[in-house]
Formats: structure tokens, sequence, C-alpha cells
């Protein structure tokens, strides 16, 4: 190994470790999705297949239709939990998050030289690691990698035609993990209109299989998302999910509106935008100076991701995975080769720009970044399960009033023994549901009392860090509210208790008074 390769190794493992950093953020199950997919898992290995197409965890919507497109992720999750733990899962979701960034970093590298890529990868690994929870999307992120290498090193002419039908099998996996397998016959249809905008790859062979690969892979491709428990309403899911949506997330909101709101304290959108004008720039100089080499496939995947990321903060991942090759083939296409440096000066420019990349995101990023015990590490943070043992020490009974966010906490723990009052699923519950049960239950009294009548609950199960207005009115109100007890607060949740002869020794032994 000569010592150029030993230095960019030596380098590409800082910025992995840097890359870590913001990955190694510990599980909080209480606000996670996590514990309801490990669920889904178990259950499917299980024979119990109702969570495919029912509001399986419910007591007030049983019934509602629910097409679970991400059940093969709980499944591979449930089995790495099963023979691992939460600190197996966590490593897993590293190592396979790192596999991701180094596809997208490689082809940055072939498509410039390792200095940019490096330095690209510096601005854009806030923004790449955006998602720090354990989701069924990671599958996604790795699907969109391995189809954009297996398509990109093709029409390079890196890798035999014979890849290509590598990229069907794929997508029957994909449609049954995650919903966003849509963007795998797309891009195949991007590289199809790019092939018929330029000259096919030489590929040798019949003629005739030249001109029909490409087609031949997307009606496979396509085909192949048929291959599902739901059949064409499983394919059209992912355009029909925000038809019942009746929750707003964060993480599907747009830059502009949380910008706007005020309140979400999150950097990456402000380089979000940093990185979009970057982008719009590098392909504008790259129209002046090398209009040869513009490219098509990286403008598509350039405006359609960036749209993407402003519409739906969930989207920055790709985003900046997609930003990477794209802004290193547009510098090392118009500005690199238009800048002289001697040897020595080229590396005091690249240490430079890197640790003055390094600072300021490190700076900017210290708070959200998970430095302190119980954030950073694998598995699940400190205490965390402590409310849900705390309810089964007690035997505690339901109905069990919880709010959403910690909905997937109480499914993990609890199901079959209780059911949810609702979860974090939106797509599993009628619109009406979220707007004149979930959210006045929370706001108005007399509303919350007949809820009360519907449901006789026993207990309440909240995530107090649930920052909605309602959520904070009504825990101040059930506070203050005569008929209720808390009976256990930690970081995580509370607890309050109907005041009965059921809960009434539990009362007597734990209630926390307030002064």
């Amino acid at each position: 190994m000569n010592k150029k390769k030993a230095f960019q190794i030596f380098i590409f493992i800082l910025l992995i470790s840097w890359y870590g950093l913001f990955l190694f953020d510990k599980i909080d199950l209480t606000t996670a999705d996590l514990g309801r997919h490990i669920k889904n898992g178990e259950l499917v290995l299980g024979g119990d297949f109702g969570i495919l197409k029912s509001n399986f965890y419910s007591y007030t919507e049983p019934d509602f239709p629910v097409i679970n497109h991400h059940w093969g992720g709980g499944v591979i999750f449930y089995s790495i939990w099963k023979t691992t733990g939460f600190a197996g899962l966590s490593f897993f979701y590293f190592i396979l998050s790192l596999f991701i960034f180094y596809l997208f970093f490689r082809i940055a590298q072939k498509e410039s030289n390792f200095s940019i890529a490096f330095i690209v990868s510096l601005l854009l690994i806030p923004l790449i690691a955006q998602r720090t929870e354990i989701r069924p999307e990671i599958f996604s992120y790795l699907f969109i990698a391995l189809f954009f290498w297996i398509l990109w090193s093709w029409r390079k002419k890196k890798i035999s035609y014979k890849w290509l039908f590598i990229l069907p099998i794929l997508e029957i996996f994909w449609v049954n993990i995650h919903i966003y397998f849509i963007f795998g016959p797309a891009l195949v249809g991007l590289f199809l209109v790019a092939s018929l905008l330029r000259a096919a790859p030489k590929l040798g062979g019949c003629p005739q299989l030249k001109r029909r690969l490409l087609p031949i892979i997307l009606i496979l491709t396509s085909l192949a998302s048929l291959i599902n428990p739901f059949f064409i309403k499983g394919v059209l899911e992912p355009f029909n999910i925000f038809k019942n949506y009746g929750y707003r997330i964060v993480e599907n909101q747009s830059v502009w509106f949380l910008r706007n709101l005020g309140i979400v304290n999150n950097p990456n959108l402000i380089l979000y935008e940093i990185v979009f004008s970057i982008l719009v720039l590098s392909f504008i100089v790259v129209l002046i100076l090398k209009r040869k080499r513009f490219s098509f496939i990286y403008l598509c995947l350039a405006v359609v991701w960036s749209i993407l990321g402003w519409l739906a903060i969930r989207n920055f991942t790709m985003f900046g995975l997609f930003a990477l090759p794209i802004i290193a083939y547009n510098i090392k296409n118009s500005l690199y080769k238009k800048i002289k440096f001697k040897s020595f000066n080229a590396k005091i420019f690249f240490v430079f720009m890197s640790l003055t990349l390094f600072l300021i995101i490190f700076v900017n990023y210290q708070q959200k970044l998970p430095l302190d015990k119980w954030r950073f590490g694998l598995g699940l943070m400190l205490n965390n399960n402590q409310s849900a043992q705390f309810f089964r020490d007690n035997n505690i009974k339901g109905p069990v009033f919880n709010n959403y966010d910690i909905g997937g906490y109480l499914i993990y723990h609890f199901y079959p023994q209780e059911k949810v009052f609702t979860d974090n699923r939106p797509e599993a519950y009628s619109i009406s549901f979220f707007e004149d049960v979930y959210i006045p239950s929370q706001q108005n009294d007399s509303i919350w009392q007949k809820q009360i009548e519907a449901y006789d609950f026993n207990a309440i199960f909240f995530s107090h860090r649930d920052y909605t207005p309602w959520g904070q009115n009504f825990l101040i109100a059930r506070v203050k509210d005569p008929e209720w007890a808390v009976v256990f607060m930690d970081e995580y949740a509370i607890i309050f208790l109907k005041r009965n002869l059921l809960n009434k020794s539990i009362i007597e032994k734990y209630e926390i008074l307030w002064e």
C-alpha cells in the first residue's frame, strides 16, 4: 500500500468517525416507532398477519383499513433484536448507514477525486445524518444506493449489463419493506430517458439487447413491485397515504413552514438552504464553463430531491446523499481544473478547508450532537423502560389513554394485554379521529368527559415531552383534576391512575403530591 492510499484510508476513518458522532444516538423507545416495528416482526413471524390490513393495536378504531407497507422492516428489526438486543440494532443501523454513505462517497470520489469528495462530505454529513432514529426507511436508503450504484456503474461501463437484472429482485424486497419503493422504477426510468437522449453504453453481443435492455429492466422492476400482500393497492399506497393523514408531524413539514414556525431548533434547515444554493450555483457554473459535461441525470436527481427535501425534512438524508456526488461532479468539471495549485499549496488548502468546515459545523451542531452519557452510545437511553416496568410490576389495568408519541412504546411492552388509544401512525386512524376526538379530548374538558364515558379509562400513560399545545394543556388539566392521581413520573413519561377501588392501593403507595 502506497503512502497516498494509506493517507486516504486514515482520512476516511476520521470522516466516518465524524459521521458516527451524529449517528451514535441512543434509542428513546418512548417516542420512537421502533417498538411497534419489533412487535410487527414478532407477530408476522408467529403467523399472525392481522397487522397487515387493519389497525391491529388500537381499541378506538380497530377495524380501520390499513396497508402496512413496512411490515418486512419489522421482520428484519425483530430478528436482529431477538438475537442481539437494542445494542445490536443500534450497531446494525450504524454499519448499514456507513455502507450507504460509502457507496455515495465512492461515486463522488470517482466523479471527482478524494479531496473534493471528502470536503463535500464534511459539509453534507449533518444532513445525511438527519434521521438517527431506527426506522424501515434505512432500507430505502440502502436500495436507492444499490440501484443508483448499479445503474451508474453500468452507464460508466464499469460492470456488466447482467447486474441490471438484480434490480427487479431488489424491488421485491423493497416493496415489502418501505413505501419509498417507487424510487426503484423511477431511477431505472431516469437512466432510460438519459440513454434515449444519448448513445447507450456498448455492451457487446446482440444490438437488440442494447436498445431494449433498460425498457425490459423497467418493466420487470415495475412488475416486481406488485409482489406484495396488497397487490395493486400496495403499489398505489405512496400516492394515497396522505389522503388520510389527520395528524401533522414535524418530519413531514416543509423547510418554509418550520423556519416560519420559529420553534424548531434544527440547524439543518439553514444547511439545506446553503447546500441547495451550492447545487444551483454549481450547475450554472458547469453550464457556463463546460456545457458538454452538464449531466441530465444529476440535474433531474438534484431537482427531485431538492423539492422533496424542501417539502418534508424527512428527505434531508437522501437530499444530502445525492448532493454528494452531484456537487463533487460539478466542481470537478468546472472550477477544479481552472484553479492551479502546487502540491504543497494544495495540501494546505485541503487542510484549511477541512478544519474550517469541521469547526463551523461543530459549533453550530454542538447542542444537536449526542455528546452526553444519556444519548451517546448504543442501545436504549438510561432507564428508558422504567415507566413500563412500573406499570407491569403494579399490574395496572387499562383501558389506557395515551398520546400519539408513546403509542409504539406501549404496543411493544403491553400488546396483546393492552391496546392503545392511538399510536404514531396517522394513516392508521381516520382524519375525524384526530380532528374530532384525539385533539379535542385534550383541549376541551366536556369532550374529555365524553371519552371517559365511552371508554372508561383506568390509566393515562403520556409522554410529557409532547410539546403540542393540546398535549401540554391536557397534562396541566389532569394534574389539577381531583379524579386522577400521578403515580409515576420520570424523564420520559408520566402515569395517572383513576381514583377508584381498583387503583386505591397503588395510589396510596405511589401518589406524587404537587405543592
